[in-house]
């Protein structure tokens, strides 16, 4: 008996120890699909299916690359088997062998066709996961587990997850850095218990492009040149669009935009929009398109660029973002479109880390570790999706469901509603309180949102707000919890509406109101009503233009709001150099009709190219209530740098077309962080013609911009232009270069970048961010010149050495000079003369006032007196002497550490009595 369990142990131990290859599931559609995975050596890659378990009858053969890296010397085969002719919407089973190695048994499916379900009940499922990168921290492999563990426990736990859910969707910042070592350990390892049942789509973040081998390593294991729709593909594995059932996923690369990407995001979309197989589009760009917090950092290109061809089809319902580590959703408000931040698990991001603003189209931001599950019902036309939280550093949770939100074609809209207060004839007394009609429709849906609208115009071309509401407003810590957000419209009426004391100017204004529900479906705008205020104290005249910059003989409007309207108030155009009086007339001007608010349009515009100035006046004369506001009349400008990063003393060359020729037009160039008129020029000359060329010299190392200024002053024309000369600009210092455990280090700089998400990062010495585990980070709101505090949570726990650097936006571009610093603990492990032959401290106990000699046989570097609490009172640099005397009459009695560092670091307590 004891041999034959012998024999099946080491039969159960010769097949676990060949069963350790890792499936990796991609680029699946309804008949093919590739399979990844990595081994040390062998160039075999076979893999055996079939349609039922007992029968892998069918061997595919695949390609192997071989990569290098360091620490990976040719040593890292990334192995691909593409198996075709596939069924659709088809079980297989397969394992993957390379040489003795192979995987356990698992299974995948094949993609629906286009407009079809994958489960019997009429179902499309898809699992969405954002940043990962976090290496040596079990954050994202457990996150992968907690959703693997919701599937089972949703749709059966005897089934597989790839019976159940169709497709992983990624947003990028899968790696920390483009290294084969993140590849192996971040992303294929963390994701390795779904990885091999569910096929994965990612993008790029921007991680992705840094480490040393940055893109290249996106591009060696992914397979994303085939993706494509209707024959539409982008030729790059950047970006790329992909059907599966009747969902449309759009996949943006907000890392490299540009009008090649744009002009492939159209021909997609017109596409689709005539695609009677795709009911709903899913796009997603790692940058989001909003964020409440480190705000500013965001893809404006998807927010102003990419969103409006997306939301010119009702098919687009969801745009998913990460970057942020944490999640959020949102609305936009004209358009039954969802946007969410799915920012995974990644480095840690909580409120009051960075400047934080709340915005009216995000309805919640949850700062909490999360993922989430599409559920697509193909016949009944549902998108539905559930947001589950494992929690926060602070607090672990199980699967808690912290949102859901759908949308159902075809359900009725919110009844029309009505503004019930009487607003006919004068209000004379603010506060005003606009009460409506009590919410109601036909669904069963609830009220999620209210837009009050505000206009100075009947046609509300000139709103005065816009009061956007939701039911719920998730910003801001939760008391003393910084990973979870308060409700600060808990308890407020959204269908009322209270204007305050002196909160809009005297005039006549029109309000009309409507409500949204939680599918995302507006009711009708109620009637217009009108009221007219005329106790207010608020001063709001305003002039503006949409352009400061006119072509001769064009018209040019002018805009105003808050004027008087009695006594002739009227608007001038002035020349710069004009005072304006009655021996000075405007070259254009015109009466406001005893308008409040309204357009001036000044047709034929003005002949003579310069600088200019509108303002407005009351009572007929020549008091200006508004501040001037300037504008030039001429030939578009342009003007451009020939690169945009140069190396350290090189030259500048810029050059400017269509320029107005102007006496003392002049081209300035400033710091990035410097404002023309309070700040001087780094550089600067005049220009006396249309067309040049300007070669600056001498520039230091820095961040600049180059602008065309008018007449000897600082109104700019044309765009600024960015550019950047040296690589190590940024100069930044600690306070000092030793600190105990628990102190915290002052940081300050010079010349930053000035964006958002510029950062200090820790690292033991000699280590190479790109490649090595970062110690902690500490972002500073994207001063260029400022000082933060690194806090005891972000300072190294253990003793060593380190040093402290900055990067910019969010890389690991190392953008200033490294500053060494060193972590002691003075009262560890100290023994009463912790010292040798080598090193001799005489005499101890001493009296106050007395010598401490200190004899070595090896040279003295340095020497550090502290406290028994770590305080250091005294400290001595360079001093390469054998022998040194330290008078200590200025210390009070007491035990204290003497820190000498020679050959080694001795620590001996000396006593002064």
């Amino acid at each position: 008996m004891r041999k034959l369990l012998l024999g099946f142990m080491l039969v159960w131990a010769t097949i676990a120890n060949s069963q350790n290859l890792e499936p990796y599931l991609q680029a699946a559609t309804p008949t093919s699909i590739h399979i990844s995975w990595k081994t040390t050596s062998n160039l075999e890659s076979k893999v055996q299916y079939g349609l039922t378990i007992e029968s892998l009858s069918k061997l595919a053969i695949g390609d192997t690359k071989i990569l290098s890296d360091v620490g990976y010397p040719a040593n890292y085969y990334y192995h691909t088997t593409k198996i075709e002719d596939l069924l659709p919407n088809t079980k297989y089973y397969y394992k993957v062998i390379t040489g003795s190695e192979t995987s356990e048994i698992l299974s995948f499916r094949t993609m629906p066709l286009p407009g079809q379900p994958t489960t019997t009940d009429g179902k499309l499922r898809f699992l969405v996961l954002g940043d990962n990168q976090m290496r040596n921290m079990p954050r994202f492999d457990t996150l992968v587990s907690q959703a693997k563990r919701k599937i089972s426990q949703r749709w059966g736990a005897t089934s597989s997850p790839s019976d159940h859910v169709a497709l992983t969707v990624m947003v990028g910042d899968q790696v920390d850095v483009g290294t084969l070592d993140h590849y192996e350990h971040v992303h294929l390892k963390k994701n390795k218990s779904l990885s091999g049942l569910i096929p994965i789509q990612t993008l790029v973040g921007n991680h992705e492009t840094y480490g040393t081998l940055g893109m290249q390593a996106y591009y060696d294991h992914f397979v994303l040149d085939e993706m494509k729709y209707k024959g539409i593909s982008s030729g790059t594995e950047d970006y790329y669009a992909n059907q599966v059932g009747n969902v449309l996923f759009v996949a943006l690369d907000t890392e490299h935009v540009g009008s090649k990407q744009l002009q492939w995001v159209i021909e997609v979309i017109n596409a689709a929009k005539n695609d009677n197989t795709v009911d709903w589009i899913v796009s997603l760009g790692h940058r989001p398109y909003q964020a409440e917090q480190y705000i500013g950092d965001i893809s404006p290109w998807v927010r102003n660029t990419v969103m409006p061809i997306l939301t010119s089809t009702s098919k687009h319902i969801l745009h998913i973002g990460a970057h942020h580590h944490l999640y959020h959703r949102g609305q936009l408000k004209n358009t039954p479109t969802y946007q969410i931040i799915s920012g995974g698990v990644a480095w840690d991001q909580y409120w009051g880390m960075a400047v934080e603003e709340d915005y009216e189209d995000v309805q919640k931001t949850i700062p909490n570790w999360a993922y989430q599950i599409i559920e697509v019902d193909v016949t009944k036309g549902s998108f539905d999706v559930e947001t589950y939280s494992m929690g926060s550093k602070f607090e672990w949770k199980d699967n808690a469901l912290i949102d859901k939100f759908y949308h159902i074609k075809g359900k009725s809209a919110p009844h029309k509603p009505k503004i019930t207060t009487t607003l006919n004839g004068q209000i004379t007394n603010l506060p005003l309180s606009i009460e409506t009609t009590p919410y109601s429709t036909d669904s069963d849906e609830l009220l999620n949102s209210t837009e009050f609208l505000i206009s100075k115009t009947a046609d509300f071309s000139m709103i005065e707000r816009s009061i956007y509401r939701d039911f719920e407003n998730l910003f801001g810590p939760l008391g003393s919890r910084t990973d979870e957000s308060t409700d600060i419209n808990e308890g407020v009426d959204i269908t009322k509406l209270s204007i305050g004391e002196n909160e809009i100017p005297n005039g006549i204004y029109y309000i009309k109101y409507r409500q949204r529900d939680r599918n995302l479906n507006w009711s009708e705008w109620s009637e217009v009503k009108s009221f007219e205020v005329t106790n207010s104290n608020y001063v709001d005249a305003e002039i503006a233009m949409d352009t400061q910059e006119f072509l001769p003989s064009t018209p040019i409007e002018v805009h105003f709001s808050g004027a008087p309207t009695t006594d002739n108030p009227w608007i001038g155009l002035y020349k710069s150099t004009q005072t304006p009086g009655s021996s000075s007339p405007s070259q254009l001007w015109s009466y406001l009709d005893e308008k409040s608010n309204g357009t001036i349009s000044f047709s034929k515009g003005l002949n003579n190219k310069g600088l200019y100035f509108a303002t407005l006046f009351e009572n007929s004369g020549y008091t200006e209530i508004v501040e001037r506001l300037p504008f030039y009349v001429g030939p578009k400008l342009s003007i451009e740098t020939d690169k945009t990063i140069y190396p350290s003393g090189s030259d500048v060359k810029v050059t400017f077309e269509n320029g107005p020729e102007l006496a003392n037009d002049w081209i300035g160039i400033y710091k990035v962080s410097h404002t023309p008129s309070s700040d001087n020029s780094t550089k600067w000359e005049y220009v006396t013609t249309a067309n040049g060329e300007i070669n600056f010299k001498g520039l230091a190392d820095g961040y600049y911009f180059v602008a065309y200024l008018l007449q000897g002053g600082y109104h700019i024309i044309g765009e600024k232009q960015f550019f950047q000369v040296g690589e190590l600009i940024t100069n930044i210092a600690t306070n000092k270069t030793v600190y105990n455990l628990n102190e915290n280090i002052i940081v300050t700089w010079s010349d930053a970048p000035g964006i958002p998400k510029d950062w200090l990062g820790i690292y033991h010495k000699d280590h190479d961010p790109n490649l090595d585990e970062l110690i902690s980070y500490t972002y500073f709101e994207g001063q260029t010149d400022g000082a933060t505090e690194v806090t005891d949570e972000n300072m190294p726990q253990e003793e060593g050495e380190y040093f402290i650097v900055m990067f910019t936006n969010d890389s690991y571009d190392e953008i200033s000079n490294r500053v060494n610093f060193e972590i002691i603990n003075p009262t560890a492990s100290i023994d009463d003369n912790d010292s040798s032959s080598a090193l001799s401290i005489y005499p101890n106990p001493v009296k106050s006032g007395g010598n401490t000699y200190i004899e070595s046989k090896y040279p003295i570097e340095k020497i550090d007196l502290y406290d028994m609490l770590g305080n250091l009172f005294y400290t001595t640099k360079n001093v390469n002497e054998y022998n040194y005397s330290l008078i200590n009459q200025n210390l009070p009695t007491g035990t204290y550490i003497l820190r000498v560092y020679s050959n080694r670091v001795y620590n001996v307590k000396i006593v002064i009595q």
